[in-house]
């Protein structure tokens, strides 16, 4: 199956998982997640997840983040987000996940976390 929703780049260190669709609603959050989880093995669990081309994340995709995020630690890997918007990172604060989830401004910066 290849992948709709989330473009993969392998960058040596960690894979990076670019979300294509602007609105990250329930059915998107779906999809999503299938992606991840096909492409998790091989990636060892190391992702760098990018929201640059989301405007919307619902609460389904939400929880697409935080579902990755136990399967990255399970599977000995590690998740980073970055890309968020002004709106979404402070959804993220106020709901408390930027506790939870690692956070970076940029690609850089997420790629040097897995080093």
């Amino acid at each position: 199956m290849s992948a709709q929703f989330v473009r993969f780049e392998h960058t040596g260190v960690a894979t990076i998982g670019h979300v294509v669709p602007s609105k990250v609603t329930e059915r998107e959050a779906g999809v999503i997640q299938e992606e991840i989880n096909a492409a998790g093995p091989d990636a060892g669990w190391r992702f760098a997840i990018n929201l640059e081309a989301v405007s919307l994340l619902a609460s389904a995709g939400l929880g697409t983040l935080l579902t990755t995020n136990t399967a990255c630690k399970s599977g000995g890997g590690r998740l980073v987000v970055y890309g968020l918007g002004e709106d979404i990172l402070g959804m993220m604060k106020i709901a408390r996940l930027d506790k939870v989830l690692t956070i970076t401004p940029d690609r850089d910066a997420a790629l040097k976390l897995f080093q």
